[in-house]
């Protein structure tokens, strides 16, 4: 029982977090999304617009994850967990608005597709300068002083946005100056069929906490799900990581990684 309700306080923190950072009012009910999500979360993310947990207990799979043609390059994404370190999932599912999405942007369409979600997840440059809540800075701090695409691995050869035409097979490097975790780079994976987009970042070199390495290269992935629902977007963002454990990592993990997915959510809706 208690682990239940240590699971209901962390959605209930998190859903409340996405709706205030948002400010979309609630997408209504919708058939596609209806198929495509568990029945066990689909009235909430209906209410609410939004449903998330995170895990540390190592367990496999993905409680959110929604039905798609790329479902199960997600499940093939999961890190494989060693039994010293520190696990860490996180899941976000979030129902957007397409008339919302475009009332609050500055894009002047009057309709958003799947090819317009491919421009904005491959321009990563755009991230530079994005904001995330600071736990233990108590306010508001820029998460990414730089971030741009590179030339390829093992480079930081600052090159334009790869983000025209079709996105599916494209693969891309990133770089991203952290405000927490310093310089990292990452490869960037996409699918894109129909009315349905993934990008796959997948961590190339160490990640710092403080003075120790945490995260490893090929220890950390974070997928980025986007399907076309008609009048509305269904946003998945998942985060699936293998630390070395220290003392004070659970905080420092849990506190970092969940205020960056919130970060990536904030800044997806105000793309369009």
């Amino acid at each position: 029982m208690k682990n239940k309700l240590t699971l209901v306080r962390k959605i209930t923190c998190t859903v409340a977090a996405g709706v205030l950072f948002g400010g979309l009012s609630f997408a209504g009910e919708n058939a596609k999304v209806k198929e495509l999500v568990s029945s066990k979360y689909y009235d909430a993310l209906v209410k609410n617009s939004v449903v998330s947990q995170y895990r540390d207990d190592g367990s496999k799979g993905f409680k959110l994850l929604p039905e798609s043609i790329f479902a199960s390059k997600i499940n093939e994404s999961q890190i494989e967990k060693v039994e010293k370190n520190y696990p860490y999932t996180y899941e976000g599912l979030y129902l957007l608005s397409k008339k919302d999405l475009l009332a609050k942007g500055k894009s002047g369409k009057s309709t958003i597709t799947i090819d317009d979600v491919s421009v904005v997840v491959r321009s990563v440059s755009k991230m530079q300068g994005m904001t995330y809540y600071s736990s233990t800075k108590k306010k508001e701090c820029v998460l990414y002083e730089k971030c741009f695409m590179i030339a390829g691995p093992g480079k930081k050869t600052k090159i334009e946005d790869q983000n025209t035409g079709n996105a599916d097979g494209q693969v891309s490097y990133c770089l991203q100056d952290d405000n927490s975790f310093g310089v990292n780079t990452y490869k960037l994976s996409y699918f894109q069929k129909d009315d349905t987009l993934l990008c796959r970042f997948d961590i190339l070199d160490k990640m710092g906490l403080g003075p120790f390495n945490a995260i490893y290269p090929g220890k950390m992935v974070i997928n980025i799900l986007v399907i076309d629902c008609g009048d509305d977007l269904l946003l998945y963002l998942n985060t699936d990581l293998d630390s070395i454990k220290f003392p004070g990592i659970k905080g420092q993990i849990t506190d970092s990684m969940s205020s960056r997915m919130d970060a990536v959510y904030k800044w997806f809706i105000t793309q369009f």
